[in-house]
């Protein structure tokens, strides 16, 4: 309890404060001193000693709970400080209630509760505050509330202005009263309250006052900042909606009307003709309900109307018509490709099919040869002889399976998958569509694409084929595909069963020249601005080019060289004063002059039979190779080495040519101790080249009875091949890209 002092907050008026008082607990309220309230009180012990008041003479105890909203029994269970108040009105508000409007004196402490029943009685203690009121401390208190309180004023409509003016004149009557007062205008919480009930010093209670203040304010400010930002946006957005209104006025007088609503309206009639099933139309019904209700500001309408223009611009109903003339088609290829007779039987026979049948039927084509033989070109003309759209997917690299089957229309950045992007290209729902280096697709960590392009290969189901961002149906079974590949190696197997191969081999030096002349040269021709026959290459010439500067099973690079000279020729015409030949001749001995030094050197077989020296021949992906083998002896104990850079595969070929070049003997005249008495050592040259393969066989043990007969072999001849144990030859693969090797005899 606070010291005694001389001088004190209203000294001489202070009220007299009886010891004992009626107790009244406070549950939802708070009454400062000099402050005023009314309490309506219901229960029966509140009751009882509101009916045992006298009205302007009776005081009574308010005292705030301290145990969250219990009955009180103990003194613990009340606030120690608390206000004596003088009961200055009853009021009956109906039956079993009753109001009191209670005006406050002074704090008081409660020291104990004596009286429990009917009604709680307490021993209180006035409770004098010590102050001085000349303190620098409590003057710069005074004026910072009053200062902050009137800046509260001015952005708190809860708070009138006025009361600032009732402050100001009060503010010499002490800090004690003037606290008080400032307390009971304040908006603020119960516990804040109760705390500056609790704050017996007048100085302590300023400076929480203070605090409260400056938590008011700023609230405030962060209120008023918020509401200023909200009544602006609604004020943009009421004025967007004005002009947007006013712009929809003029637009329906003009005839003119646009937005969500009228597309969603333009689309919503194109529905019954979409040839889908009844639930997929009510899927895009739904889409256009949706664009209806958006607005043109929508972050969600670009999404929702790019994916209507999507569905509803596919080519649903636009087809062309075929022209299955097979005579014309037989003229077309003819025309554009050489050596590939068998390839175009087989389409012929394909499109023969589906001219008797009227429809697309049969497994998918897939083209598979080396680079440049005319797989692409190929299938372009296929679909220029039967008049058919043609569209060409690379699907190298493509490791996503949404990519082919397309994202989910929630997912930002969404689009169709390829397919159904070719469809839009293309314009029409029966296109000749090329699926190129199908032996490329990756598999990474979003799905396999091989895997899901066996739906759309498969024509059991690419009738209903469903892209994920369209989520409706769309047929694909109108369309022929024609798919291309280096190797069939990479190709699951589940995906090669849908295919049927045509093999395109690489072209024969002969083919190559014909290609050239026929083919190649007109078109580079006019190509390069050049008039036709300007340039006339002799056969010794072209041989020279394709031998020394491509090596390919294809002509792709012969034709990047024969761009080579036509451009040389041309930079001749337009630079040079002296007229050039209408023909103008190239020779064998201009190539150099023009390509500059061959890139490759021939690979020619020697130039006399030797003993342990065979020519073999192997294809790659790229055409055919020489293939040379060697073998020595040398005085040991019968040990083989290989060497040369071999797989596994050729390793055991030329074990088991070894085998048999040693149990054919006696055959073969080999005397019987030199395989015992003779280490042998077998090599293929250009050992940085990794070989492998089952066609090396007959010219190692060709190579090997030339070494250990002492007999030479041929060097005119070259063999390919595997060999058995038995010496049986087996079937021979590749008989036309080994003629495209650079062998030539001697």
């Amino acid at each position: 309890m606070p010291e005694s002092s001389s001088q004190y907050q209203n000294g001489d008026s202070a009220p007299v404060i009886p010891e004992q008082l009626p107790i009244y607990p406070l549950v939802t309220t708070v009454l400062f001193p000099s402050g005023v309230a009314a309490l309506q009180i219901a229960d029966e012990r509140s009751l009882r000693l509101a009916e045992s008041l006298e009205e302007e003479r009776d005081m009574i105890g308010l005292f705030c709970l301290s145990n969250g909203g219990a009955t009180p029994r103990r003194s613990t269970d009340l606030q120690s400080v608390g206000v004596a108040a003088r009961v200055v009105q009853k009021l009956r508000l109906g039956e079993g209630r009753l109001q009191i409007l209670c005006h406050g004196l002074a704090r008081v402490e409660l020291e104990r509760l004596e009286v429990t029943e009917p009604f709680l009685i307490g021993r209180v203690r006035p409770i004098r505050e010590k102050i001085d009121e000349t303190s620098p401390e409590v003057r710069s208190l005074l004026e910072s509330t009053l200062s902050s309180y009137k800046s509260l004023t001015r952005i708190d409509k809860r708070y009138s202005p006025e009361t600032v003016d009732v402050l100001r004149l009060n503010a010499d009557s002490g800090p004690g009263f003037y606290a008080d007062l400032l307390a009971s205008f304040l908006n603020i919480p119960l516990d804040e309250k109760r705390a500056l009930i609790n704050a017996v010093a007048p100085v302590k209670r300023l400076a929480l006052l203070g605090e409260i203040l400056d938590r008011e304010l700023a609230r405030n400010q962060v209120e008023a900042d918020i509401d200023q930002k909200v009544r602006a946006s609604l004020e943009e957005k009421r004025r967007d909606h004005f002009l947007r209104e006013q712009l929809k006025v003029i637009q329906e007088t003009l005839g003119e009307t646009t937005g969500p609503k009228r597309e969603a309206e333009q689309y919503a009639t194109m529905i019954e003709d979409l040839p889908i099933d009844s639930d997929s139309k009510r899927t895009v019904e739904r889409e256009c309900g949706r664009l209806a209700l958006m607005s043109e500001q929508a972050a969600e309408y670009p999404v929702q109307s790019n994916y209507l223009e999507t569905v509803f611009g596919l080519p649903w109903w636009e087809r062309t018509r075929d022209s299955l003339n097979l005579k014309k088609v037989d003229r077309l290829i003819s025309r554009r490709h050489h050596g590939v007779e068998e390839v175009k039987r087989r389409l012929l026979e394909y499109l023969s099919v589906v001219k008797l049948k009227g429809k697309i039927s049969g497994p998918i084509l897939c083209l598979v040869g080396p680079p440049g033989t005319g797989k692409t070109s190929l299938a372009k003309s296929i679909a220029e002889a039967m008049g058919r759209k043609f569209v060409s997917l690379s699907l190298g690299g493509v490791s996503d399976e949404s990519e082919i089957r397309g994202h989910r229309k929630t997912y930002v950045g969404a689009m169709p998958g390829k397919i159904i992007s070719a469809y839009e290209r293309a314009g029409a729902c029966n296109p000749v569509i090329l699926l190129d280096e199908l032996d490329k697709l990756g598999q990474g960590l979003h799905g396999d694409p091989a895997a899901a392009l066996l739906e759309v290969l498969d024509p059991e189901q690419n009738r209903t084929f469903v892209d994920r961002y369209l989520g409706v149906p769309f047929d694909l079974s109108e369309t022929l595909f024609i798919a291309t590949a280096n190797v069939l190696d990479n190709i699951s197997q589940p995906l090669r069963d849908r295919l049927e191969v045509l093999r395109l081999a690489g072209y024969t030096e002969a083919e190559k020249q014909v290609i050239a002349r026929k083919f190649m040269l007109p078109r580079l021709l006019e190509a390069h601005g050049l008039e036709a026959k300007s340039i006339k290459l002799t056969e010794s010439a072209l041989v020279r080019l394709i031998r020394g500067y491509t090596s390919e099973a294809g002509v792709r690079n012969l034709e990047r060289c024969m761009a080579t000279i036509c451009r040389k020729v041309a930079f001749r015409r337009a630079t040079e004063k002296q007229a050039l030949p209408e023909v103008l001749q190239i020779r064998r001995a201009q190539i150099e002059e023009l390509l500059g030094t061959a890139l490759f050197e021939q690979e020619f077989a020697a130039r006399q039979a030797e003993v342990g020296l065979a020519t073999g021949l192997a294809w790659t992906g790229a055409g055919g190779a020489v293939l040379f083998i060697e073998a020595t002896r040398m005085t040991g104990t019968g040990q083989v080495k290989i060497t040369g850079q071999l797989g596994d595969v050729m390793r055991e070929s030329v074990e088991t040519a070894f085998s048999y070049v040693r149990s054919h003997g006696f055959e073969l005249e080999i005397p019987d101790e030199l395989p015992r008495t003779s280490d042998f050592h077998i090599h293929f040259p250009a050992g940085s080249i990794p070989k492998d393969g089952p066609s090396a066989g007959v010219a190692v043990a060709t190579c090997l009875a030339s070494l250990l007969s002492g007999r030479p072999v041929r060097h005119d001849v070259a063999m390919t091949g595997e060999i058995t144990l038995r010496g049986k030859i087996l079937s021979v693969g590749g008989v036309k890209e080994t003629e495209s090797s650079r062998f030539q005899p001697a």
